[in-house]
């Protein structure tokens, strides 16, 4: 769309300053005297001029009654059953103007002119007493803005003058000038030179602002040393603000300043006067899933991970430990200013419990802790502070179902240490020798025993040689004689004697046999009967 495409708005305003159709016959330039003044009309007496000549009052400001005016007579008219001459103040003025325009355009003058009207697409500047279109590319004038100029002298330069059958169409600009201006005034600047500027808008992300007629712009990276989260709750436009130039684009005239830079980098600050491994204090600024953010000083911040909140804890709520505005000890354990990084931790100011595990809880030391937790499969011990172990139900007693409640003080041995996943798992039993292990040296093979009848099965019966040992009777070992259904002969809880043929170490089992018992008591029997009588029982 071409600039002038936006002259059809305003042409009506043209037409309100030409009076009736014009006549040429009668077009004529005349000198008359002002004898009568209303708000619509003024009439003037021209020497010679038996008609009274009309003019539009709002042509002739700053004149008044008895003054005497240069008119052009355009038409006339009837008023009053009378004939009038319509005259035009404006038309001459314009006639001038338009000459005056032309040798502005050819001589390339800046010349000044009044914002009338704000349109579509940019404004109407009247200037030598005709109206031009200044859009809104070529004004400098930021959207925001242009409500405020309506009515304001600007300095312009004629672009373009084009006629047609519709009158004179006169395209300015302002942007040469602007720019020649911010030019003249940036190579006045330099960098590093601190100055007062004044906000002209406020940007979600930095505020354009002005400065010694040119413009500049100041990024939220750089309003403050820490995070600045809206821009609007703390400038509005008219702010005068304090600034230092950190770069000037003289061809992009472009300023770039800086708020932050008029105060100290506090990471800088924070280098000089804090190393690795020292204790400091801040203030939780934010909570995040995987840590915390604490503030050392304004423009400071250093993340606590959820790792770094415990030894002991792999899982750690960050919520349960700290909250927003808490002030917390920690060490710093990661410094960089360079890349503003900085990691903080609070399990840093305790020695690290696991530290020297593998010696302090090794495999087969008896520790003694408190029950701080029980579970349906077992308990977890505190040894100290950060360390605690797990005894699972089956490592309570080598028999019968010991409990355990919360506060009970136990000892126990450690079985298993996992320093990698910082576990230690104990057994309670094994303070203690195995039943089994009493078995082996209570018992050898030969040794006969006189026991109870535990449970008796198709393929043999169980006796209960110890607490928590049994032993073994096969049915084949039963007896000497062929048994069919051990429940025929035998009952739980009934004794016998037995003669221990087998021990197994590895699988931890102990065969009897009756049987052997029988046929050896056979044996003796017979010995002395045939010592006694030459004969045996089985001849009888």
């Amino acid at each position: 769309m071409s600039n002038f495409d936006y002259y059809e708005e305003f042409e009506a305003l043209l037409n309100e300053y030409m009076p009736v159709k014009e006549d040429e016959e009668i077009k004529s330039k005349v000198t008359g005297i002002i004898v009568n003044m209303d708000r619509n009309f003024t009439y003037l007496e021209v020497p010679g001029e038996p008609k009274a000549v009309r003019v539009r009052t709002e042509e002739l400001i700053g004149y008044s009654v008895g003054d005497e005016v240069e008119v052009l007579i355009v038409a006339q008219a009837e008023e009053s059953d009378s004939l009038i001459l319509i005259g035009s103040k404006r038309r001459i003025d314009m006639e001038i103007g338009a000459e005056q325009l032309m040798k502005a355009f050819e001589n390339h003058e800046i010349v000044t002119g009044k914002i009338s009207k704000r349109v579509k697409g940019g404004y109407i500047v009247e200037l030598f007493h005709q109206q031009g279109f200044l859009p809104n590319s070529l004004s400098e004038i930021s959207l925001e803005q242009g409500d405020s100029f309506v009515g304001k002298e600007i300095s312009v330069s004629i672009k373009e003058i084009k006629e047609d059958r519709k009158g004179k169409k006169i395209l300015l600009s302002r942007k040469e000038i602007i720019a020649a201006k911010e030019l003249e005034a940036i190579d006045k600047l330099a960098v590093g030179e601190v100055v007062k500027v004044t906000v002209l808008e406020v940007l979600d992300f930095g505020l354009t602002v002005k400065l010694n007629g040119a413009r500049g712009f100041i990024h939220i990276s750089e309003v403050d040393w820490k995070k600045t989260a809206d821009l609007h709750k703390l400038f509005k436009a008219g702010d005068i603000v304090e600034a230092k130039i950190i770069e000037i684009e003289r061809e992009k005239r472009n300023i770039k300043l800086s708020i932050k830079a008029l105060t100290r980098n506090p990471w800088d600050i924070i280098a000089e006067n804090n190393n690795v491994g020292q204790e400091v204090v801040g203030k939780v600024t934010r909570i995040v899933n995987y840590g915390a953010f604490v503030e050392l000083m304004p423009g400071v911040e250093g993340l606590v991970h959820s790792s770094d909140f415990s030894w002991t804890s792999k899982k750690v709520n960050v919520n349960n430990f700290v909250k927003v505005g808490d002030e917390l000890k920690v060490s710093i354990i990661e410094l960089n200013p360079a890349e503003r990084k900085l990691k903080l931790g609070i399990k840093q100011l305790s020695s690290n419990p696991w530290e020297k595990a593998e010696t302090k809880f090794a495999i087969g030391k008896v520790l003694t802790g408190t029950v701080v937790e029980v579970k349906p499969f077992g308990i977890f011990v505190q040894v100290e502070e950060g360390v605690d172990g797990f005894i699972h139900n089956s490592d309570f007693a080598w028999t019968g179902n010991k409990k355990y409640s919360k506060g009970d003080k136990v000892e126990f041995k450690v079985v298993e240490l996992n320093l990698e996943d910082q576990k230690i798992k104990g057994s309670i039993k094994d303070l203690t020798k195995s039943p089994w292990e009493t078995a082996l040296e209570n018992y050898k093979v030969g040794d006969r025993v006189e026991k109870e009848i535990k449970n008796i099965q198709d393929f043999g019966m169980f006796v209960k040689l110890e607490e928590g040992v049994d032993g073994f009777i096969p049915t084949q070992l039963a007896s000497k004689d062929f048994i069919k259904n051990l429940k025929d002969v035998f009952t739980p809880g009934q004794t016998i004697l037995a003669e221990i043929v087998e021990i197994d170490s590895e699988k931890k089992r102990i065969k009897l046999s009756m049987k052997k018992v029988q046929l050896e008591k056979e044996k003796n029997e017979n010995k002395e009967l045939i010592e006694k009588y030459g004969t045996s029982s089985s001849e009888e």
